[in-house]
């Protein structure tokens, strides 16, 4: 037990399987991913439309500053601590984690700060909430931070185990606030459970130097993470805080009610982003563009079979998903949910593309920040001309264009990169997403039954994987999918 305690070495190993690391990884995250969840729908339930819309919106600004530096320094303890024990190098890869953390701690600081002020300004929320969202992202950005340097050691199913109690201590705390109504620190509980984890998990002070010749590359690293992150992860949490903006406090809580069903399922994805990240870095500090090449193919698949069949479902059965979660108040959403289904689904199907990109080095990282910049570019340009007319229905059509043509163009870059086949895979994606699209416009123009949904779900998935029969038998056999 003792290798669950105290403070991070990254130059200890953890005896665990890639198997078991993945299922750890994935308990981990669906532990955090259900924690948000579980404030929606309970803040939702008991406080209402309004409220939801508030203090979501607060939260969306905390994560949103939050990517300025400290989630991009995460992202760089991750690849960076690999590739030093890729090389052969542990106390390299410690040195490593004791800079960036030292760095992180300090923008976390300033941009608490800035979190309190923009609140209290641009949100106009009341002081109490806004003085939880600084210290959400402080905590937020050491439990990244801590989670990065973990991840990056292959430590995964210690942060797992820390990730799932701050979960369960999170709900609890929460819970108890909103039994006393101190509405003005509801984000406080999600904040002391990630601060616990960062002081917890926090990387052990190296005695070894640090390699300056790391150090133009670790920065540059992490700018580009910085524009790539805010471009891609960020543009989500932007349209949270745009509906706040251009919507009434109701349509804004039920952009929030919509925005907690879409993301959950996301979990998987990241997971999977997270476990395969440390192992592509290390693969490409030996040179090994094949394993490479292989990793990239093979979770792509995986992805596209598995994405496609859980957004479709729960976009085609979203009116009743809506309606047994959050009840009658939130039916507004039903036009909004399926949208924001389809575009954060756009944003987990590139996920291994992004990550060959970055093991790539600082080239490919370069190209996937440019291109989720122009995806940025292109939603802030559709909010401005849309959002005054159609409200938050213009934000999510905005959302939904940007993170398409994001998701196309580094899929198309790692495509070229390793010349991979995948002519047959990409027409099949098409395929799925003009059955999931008709559905949806069945729902959209007749507004059918409930349970016509959830048929149409069924039916739905039954075809998605005879369509996809080919990549399921590659994926379990191992034999070549046309």
């Amino acid at each position: 037990m003792s290798q669950f305690f105290g403070r991070t070495d990254v130059t200890r190993d953890q005896p665990y399987s890639i198997k078991i690391r993945g299922m750890a990884g994935l308990a981990g995250s669906l532990s955090q991913g259900l924690v948000r969840f579980l404030y929606n729908v309970l803040m939702g339930r008991i406080l209402g439309v309004a409220a939801l819309g508030a203090v979501n919106s607060a939260m969306s600004l905390a994560l949103l500053l939050s990517l300025l530096w400290p989630t991009s320094a995460g992202q760089a303890a991750t690849r960076f601590v690999a590739q030093m024990r890729g090389e052969g190098s542990p106390e390299r890869a410690q040195a490593v984690a004791t800079y960036l953390g030292r760095r992180m701690l300090a923008a976390a600081a300033v941009l608490g700060l800035a979190t309190v002020g923009v609140s209290l300004t641009l949100l106009r929320t009341d002081l109490g909430t806004a003085l939880s969202a600084g210290a959400l992202l402080i905590g937020y950005a050491c439990w990244s931070f801590s989670r990065g340097v973990q991840y990056g050691a292959g430590q995964i199913v210690r942060a797992a185990t820390w990730d799932v109690v701050g979960a369960v201590l999170a709900v609890v705390m929460l819970v108890l606030v909103l039994a006393m109504r101190w509405d003005a620190v509801l984000l406080l509980p999600l904040a002391l459970s990630y601060g616990l984890y960062g002081v917890i998990c926090w990387p052990r002070k190296s005695k070894h130097p640090l390699d300056q010749k790391l150090l133009a590359d670790m920065n540059k690293f992490v700018s580009y993470g910085v524009l790539g992150t805010l471009s891609s992860t960020g543009l989500l949490q932007l349209s949270m805080i745009g509906a706040k903006l251009a919507g009434t406090e109701h349509e804004a809580g039920l952009y929030a009610a919509a925005l907690s069903l879409a993301t959950p399922a996301t979990m998987l994805a990241r997971t999977l982003s997270q476990v395969l990240f440390p192992a592509m870095a290390e693969a490409g500090g030996r040179g090994d563009n094949e394993s490479l090449r292989r990793q990239t193919d093979l979770v792509t698949r995986g992805l596209a079979i598995s994405m496609v069949a859980v957004f479709g479902c729960l976009a085609l059965g979203s009116p009743l998903l809506l309606k047994v979660l959050y009840g009658n108040a939130f039916a507004g959403a039903a036009n909004l949910l399926p949208v924001m289904l389809v575009a954060v689904m756009m944003t987990t199907l590139p996920v291994a593309c992004v990550n060959r990109l970055n093991s790539s080095g600082i080239t490919g990282a370069r190209r996937v920040s440019f291109t989720a910049a122009g995806g940025l570019a292109v939603a802030a340009l559709l909010w401005v001309l849309f959002a005054p007319t159609y409200s938050v229905a213009g934000i999510a059509g905005g959302y939904l264009v940007a993170t398409t043509g994001t998701a196309v163009g580094i899929m198309a870059m790692a495509w070229k990169l390793d010349s991979q086949s995948w002519k047959y895979l990409v027409g099949r994606m098409l395929m799925g997403i003009a059955l999931m699209s008709a559905g949806i416009l069945y729902n959209f123009l007749f507004t059918p039954p409930l349970w016509t949904g959830v048929a149409m779900a069924v039916a739905f998935l039954g075809l998605w994987l005879l369509i996809c029969r080919s990549d399921i038998i590659f994926l379990r056999v191992g034999r070549k999918a046309s």
